[in-house]
């Protein structure tokens, strides 16, 4: 029964033993420990306390989240208060530490009863090894060995048991404890996202910067359902069902309730990646990095395709990077059937560090180096597209004449849409501007509800004839949801795809 039992036993112990795991939300390493028989999840060490930990991992299961308040609580009270709105939706994070956390039990639960168990057998082998020695020799000269062994084999048989039933009562007693606490809400949370949490010590002073004390999310509970009713029963916006369907959004500048609403309609349209150019961030700072989770959890980590802007500073576009997201490097490449030419803007906004203007991105390339690499690399592998983030930048590439579809580009508060450009060689040329899904008027930002209607693209690409169409998703500072009718952005074009049926193309929906 010991043996048998062994082995349960590794794993229940490791589980209670075992360091804490990590993970990143918002730029911050955040440590995760799984514990048997609570009934909470704490937060740095019990100062907040939560009773929703069934959320994460079931009953008696609760979860010691633990972070350095030195590097998540910035000393501006403002800043504190601007991200107080940033993280207004907690879903993603909560997603991101069940993940974590059941895969903390899972592996230590595996290592720990796979090393019980490797002893056991391999202890049963020596045993077997022994006895079929034992049995080569006559039986006097056995007995002999046997007898002579006798007191080593009492140690090694009395240690392994002792050693068994140890572990075996340690792993009950982890069972059996019992971490039961009446958590206390504290008022302040009444009526908001952290409604039950008990909150205790100096905690008080900086919990509104971890939490969502104005229910913003409640907006954008009734922008997701709007957004549901207006894609219908059937929100799969495909014209031929194999053409490529993708959303495209621009300027965020830290509005997660808009990003949350972007990965929805990616996922209800079974979008095949997501493009975005640009601003996914105010001031840069690994802190709004939390936005790229939303995205992620709310598409179901549909593929990001996506062109920094101004705002997205290098710790943005290394969190992207690390979150799967695939970050402009200025190259050509395929995603599906889809030809890709993805720029990261030549300059980076120095709002972040309280200063004015912006600098280059790499020092060493000027504006003029930018458009000049990007035009060869443009012309010489013709893409279908090209995705940046600034309108007066894309100007000059679509004059080129290279892509094959359209340049789509932005900062532009106001969605301009489809514009004809006269290309070098005489031909039409598109490009497309699209506006603020973050619903930005000016430089200002405001990370909670919109204050004006914010707009993002679901794009239909043919890629057998080229031909591009684009339904225009509005969301008003009233929480409706309108779809445009379907606008035609590229026709058909024989020329450059001359193996394309272009009379058997189809625009109705």
């Amino acid at each position: 029964m010991l043996l048998v039992l062994g082995p349960f036993a590794g794993a229940i112990v490791a589980v209670r033993y075992a360091p804490a795991a990590t993970v990143t939300i918002a730029g911050q390493t955040v440590h995760v420990k799984p514990v048997l028989g609570r009934n909470t999840t704490e937060l740095a060490g019990g100062a907040i306390v939560r009773p929703e930990h069934a959320h994460l991992l079931g009953e008696d299961i609760g979860v010691d989240i633990g972070v350095d308040w030195n590097d998540v609580i910035p000393q501006a009270k403002s800043t504190r208060q601007y991200l107080t709105q940033l993280w207004d939706d907690p879903q993603p994070a909560m997603a991101a530490i069940k993940s974590t956390a059941t895969r903390h039990i899972i592996t230590w639960a595996a290592i720990g009863f796979g090393v019980v168990l490797f002893i056991e057998v391999g202890d049963a082998l020596v045993v077997r090894w022994r006895r079929r020695r034992l049995a080569a020799y006559p039986d006097e000269v056995a007995e002999a060995i046997h007898g002579h062994m006798w007191p080593e084999r009492v140690v090694v048989v009395g240690s392994a048991v002792v050693l068994l039933v140890a572990l075996e009562a340690t792993a009950v007693g982890v069972v059996a404890h019992r971490e039961h606490e009446t958590v206390v809400g504290s008022p302040v949370f009444a009526g908001t996202g952290l409604a039950g949490t008990e909150v205790d010590g100096l905690v008080r002073e900086v919990v509104p910067f971890l939490s969502m004390i104005e229910p913003h999310s409640a907006f954008y509970d009734t922008v997701s359902d709007n957004l549901d009713k207006a894609l219908g029963e059937d929100p799969d916006l495909r014209v031929k069902p194999d053409d490529v369907l993708f959303v495209e959004a621009e300027d965020f500048e830290d509005v997660n309730g808009m990003a949350r609403i972007v990965g929805r309609a990616a996922q209800l349209t079974k979008a095949d990646f997501i493009t975005y150019t640009g601003d996914l961030t105010f001031a840069g700072k690994p802190l709004e990095s939390y936005i790229i989770d939303t995205v992620n959890y709310y598409s179901g980590g549909i593929p990001v395709e996506f062109a920094p802007g101004l705002h997205d500073t290098d710790a943005i576009t290394q969190a992207a990077a690390s979150r799967g997201w695939t970050v402009a490097d200025g190259r050509t490449h395929d995603i599906g059937n889809v030809s890709l030419l993805t720029l990261a803007d030549p300059r980076i906004s120095t709002v972040g560090d309280f200063g004015t203007g912006s600098v280059y991105r790499d020092p060493d390339v000027t504006g003029a180096e930018f458009l000049e690499a990007a035009e060869k690399e443009a012309c010489e592998t013709k893409p279908d597209l090209i995705l940046l983030h600034d309108h007066v930048l894309g100007r000059p590439l679509a004059e080129t004449g290279c892509a094959k579809v359209a340049v789509i580009d932005g900062r532009s508060y106001t969605l301009v849409g489809r514009q004809e450009v006269q290309a070098r060689d005489g031909s039409t040329a598109i490009e497309y501007t699209v506006g603020s899904t973050g619903g930005h008027t000016t430089t200002q930002p405001n990370p909670g509800n919109i204050q004006s209607p914010a707009t993002f693209e679901i794009f239909d690409l043919d890629p057998a004839d080229g031909s591009l169409s684009v339904v225009v998703v509005t969301v008003k500072p009233d929480g409706s949801v309108s779809l445009s009718g379907r606008t035609q952005v590229t026709a058909p074009d024989s020329r450059r795809y001359p193996s394309s049926d272009t009379s058997a193309n189809s625009t109705s929906h």
